[in-house]
């Protein structure tokens, strides 16, 4: 039986290997050809502050409605700070899983949960804008931390409550807070609380995304921007192609070269799937017969212009490129591929005897960039909108 440990250095350091952990659980999620770091990198760009780990808008205020409350109350250290934020997230799973809410993170886990929604949202919190500072969650509990012992000097050396301060006194919060851009929740804010975001959240977190800097050219404030509620009924990232009158010059770019490139790739995918079944996988080798009759090129070097991913990876695709007519070499390439990856002995294509075929795709689906996960954040903005209308 494999044990994996790891020196847990820190809360991200933490957080990247939990992801790879969870990865490897999901059916066809690991990346046997090394594309992963190009997929990202297209849906970073596209989708900026989403994930695959996301599950609904809501999160983007549940969190900081926590840390505004924190904020308020004695901290500790930094390291408490950090511990009751969790312990709340744990609490309110029992509040949102009621009448049959979807997407609640721990719904099934619940007190044993161990990537917090915190972990999960806090890096789209930044790019969204909903926090002001470009600071990781533990970061920002030192400096609450540090604010609140500067604060409790200040006003033990001016004489003022935290109510008489200014915006011209050296500490300041504006509406309560340095830290967060979000609509301040009520005392009783837990009351009346659903999963769904109310009119006010959808509206604000849509004119967060149309406004940041990062996130205004993108395609995710262009659905927004245009109210392409279609977007929701896509069911493939070539669907996409609906909304190509629509983009400039730029977000047309990024677009079909993230388009193209999950055609180019997928013959790739499939190919691995006949040498891993031995030609046993009837549907890819029925998916490879298509492929040949049309094969996809893409501009490798544009690609690179704009991701910018490790050399080791262009080599690999302009290689593929070069032989993807070739299936003997291109056989051989997507061999010594996964060999270079994961070592001789764990990788699938020379490890038969460990990794027999069982009727299962192997990763045999085209890149889609997060589409339906971005598809359900959308549709909570619009369906948050609607409310009262």
């Amino acid at each position: 039986m494999l044990s994996l440990g790891w020196i847990d250095f820190s809360q991200s350091d933490r957080n990247r290997v939990l992801e790879v952990l969870r990865q490897l659980k999901e059916p066809g999620a690991v990346d046997e050809l090394g594309i992963g770091t190009i997929r990202d990198r297209f849906s970073d760009l596209l989708f900026p502050g989403t994930s695959t780990i996301q599950t609904r808008a809501k999160y983007f205020f549940l969190i900081p409605y926590i840390c505004l409350e924190l904020e308020r109350e004695k901290v500790r250290t930094p390291e408490a700070f950090i511990a009751e934020l969790e312990k709340r997230e744990i609490d309110l799973i029992d509040i949102l899983v009621v009448d049959g809410a979807e997407g609640v993170i721990g719904m099934r886990s619940g007190e044993t949960l161990v990537r917090k929604p915190s972990h999960v949202y806090w890096n789209g919190l930044r790019i969204f804008g909903l926090l002001e500072k470009p600071v990781t969650a533990h970061e920002y509990a030192r400096q609450v931390y540090q604010y609140k012992k500067d604060l409790n000097y200040l006003k033990s050396s001016i004489r003022k409550t935290e109510s008489e301060l200014s915006a011209d006194d050296p500490i300041y919060l504006a509406n309560g807070s340095t830290f967060w851009r979000v609509p301040y929740p009520k005392e009783d804010w837990r009351d009346h609380l659903t999963i769904d975001l109310t009119q006010e959240e959808a509206s604000f977190l849509r004119e967060k995304i149309l406004s940041q800097k990062n996130t205004t050219d993108t395609l995710l404030a262009l659905i927004l921007r245009e109210n392409r509620s279609d977007f929701i009924e896509y069911d493939e990232f070539s669907d996409m192609d609906a909304l190509l009158d629509l983009m400039d010059e730029t977000q047309r770019e990024h677009y079909l070269l993230a388009r193209n490139f999950s055609a180019f790739i997928f013959g790739a995918q499939i190919r691995y799937n006949v040498l891993f079944s031995d030609g046993q996988n009837e549907e890819a080798n029925s998916l490879w017969e298509q492929y040949q009759e049309k094969v996809i090129q893409v501009n490798l070097d544009r690609i690179g212009e704009v991701l910018k991913p490790r050399t080791s990876v262009m080599r690999f695709l302009k290689e593929y490129q070069e032989v993807s007519t070739d299936v003997p070499r291109l056989d051989e390439l997507i061999r010594r591929r996964e060999i270079r990856l994961k070592g001789r002995s764990r990788s699938k294509l020379t490890n038969k005897e460990l990794y027999r075929y069982d009727s299962r795709n192997i990763n045999m689906r085209p890149l889609n960039y997060r589409l339906s996960y971005v598809q359900r954040i959308i549709q909570d903005v619009f369906e948050g909108e609607k409310q009262n209308v």
